[in-house]
């Protein structure tokens, strides 16, 4: 006899043998059952084999290790973070890890539907020249300690994807040596109180650099002692730097009006907005609710910039709603860098360009020039909604 699912059968128990189950209950008791068994015989993936009461060892699986997957499967910069920690290995990739979205994650954007953006214009004037995106590639320290061919995979990757490129002062490699396989605007990283900031300024103007950026509130070098937040700017040293080089001077580590307003009195002809202090002492603490105050303080008088923690297309449209004309990208391509060379480095560039180009047009914004603070909307801290309800 066929009986369907939905209809019951006579089932016998012991206290009731005309007692009705269907089908379908019957075969989820009986599924029940052989999952029960099998959990009882082979543990989960990676946990350690058991021996039964009879003395026979299961059925163990081992867990796969870890493997480097092809860069085209990423589908977000944060993801090539996990492939950098996978080549490296913990310690090594240590210094280049993590992030700070406390701020960032507070902030949203307003979308605009019906306005056209098929002529979408994502081109930025900086220094004199024209950027294909307000992307560039950040300065770091020392790029062969993540890669074997460091700063020059830097350049290629960055190269690939018509990004500028920052140079430390800590290359690894010389920046004439960089120059070569840079076809992208170069700019070089100098600390304001370092050591040999005329003869860097010499070898900027041989490489054809762009631009200087001068790094104040921090230690001599990437790896030296961190300088506390509350140091004040060695203006004289900015002076000096303005003095030695016919080049753009960008002064970073800006996080006041006030600081904004005084370098580009000093000559400046821009400011990077960042509250990095050397050493390993990275920022921890979000800089994007600093960009406005700054911009508002230079009055168009110089371009402000900004970096630290930018994962994402959405962040960078958060600091040109701001007011931000560009902004520096470190981490990211490190990670970039480290799992998958300049190949890598493109991939990230590429990515966080696309996003950009993406929400953008979201957010009914064609250009660069219609980005405006309205844009973006910023919600309070957590703890400060919490306590409203307490």
């Amino acid at each position: 006899m066929i009986v369907p699912d939905d209809k019951t059968i006579p089932t016998e128990t012991a206290d009731s043998p005309t007692e009705s189950a269907s089908r379908r209950q019957a075969v989820g008791v009986m599924g029940a059952a052989v999952a029960a068994g099998m959990a009882a015989t082979i543990p989960a993936l990676g946990a350690p084999a058991q021996t039964s009461a009879l003395g026979e060892t299961p059925l163990r699986v081992p867990a796969p290790p870890p493997i480097q997957v092809p860069r085209g499967d990423l589908v977000n910069v944060l993801e090539y973070e996990a492939q950098a920690r996978l080549v490296l290995g913990p310690a090594q990739a240590a210094p280049i890890l993590g992030s700070d979205r406390t701020v960032t994650d507070r902030i949203t954007l307003r979308p605009r539907m019906n306005i056209p953006t098929r002529d979408l214009d994502l081109t930025s004037t900086l220094f004199g020249d024209e950027h294909f995106t307000p992307i560039i590639v950040g300065p770091i320290a020392d790029q062969k300690r993540f890669h074997p061919d460091g700063e020059v995979a830097m350049a290629r990757g960055a190269s690939a994807a018509k990004a500028a490129m920052v140079v430390s002062s800590d290359s690894s490699l010389p920046l004439a040596a960089i120059a070569q396989a840079a076809t992208t605007p170069l700019w070089l990283q100098v600390y304001a109180n370092g050591p040999k900031v005329k003869d860097m300024l010499a070898e900027a103007a041989a490489a054809k650099a762009k631009a200087v950026i001068v790094t104040v509130n921090a230690g001599t070098s990437a790896s030296g002692p961190a300088t506390p937040a509350s140091a004040k700017i060695d203006w004289a040293a900015i002076d000096a730097v303005v003095k030695g080089t016919s080049l753009p001077v960008i002064v970073k580590g800006v996080t006041s009006p006030q600081d904004a307003k005084e370098a580009a009195a000093r000559g400046a002809k821009g400011v990077v907005v960042s509250n990095y202090r050397g050493g390993n002492a990275a920022a921890l603490t979000g800089t994007l609710l600093l960009i406005a105050p700054v911009v508002q303080a230079v009055g168009g008088q110089i371009a402000v910039l900004a970096d630290g923690s930018f994962r994402r297309g959405t962040d960078i449209v958060k600091a040109l709603s701001f007011g931000a004309k560009g902004v520096l990208i470190g981490r990211p391509v490190m990670w970039g860098l480290a799992a998958y060379g300049a190949d890598g480095v493109q991939g990230v560039v590429e990515m966080l360009q696309t996003e950009l180009a993406r929400y953008m047009c979201m957010c009914g914004r064609p250009s660069l020039a219609a980005v405006d603070p309205s844009l973006v909307r910023v919600h309070a801290p957590l703890s400060a909604m919490k306590s409203k309800h307490v």
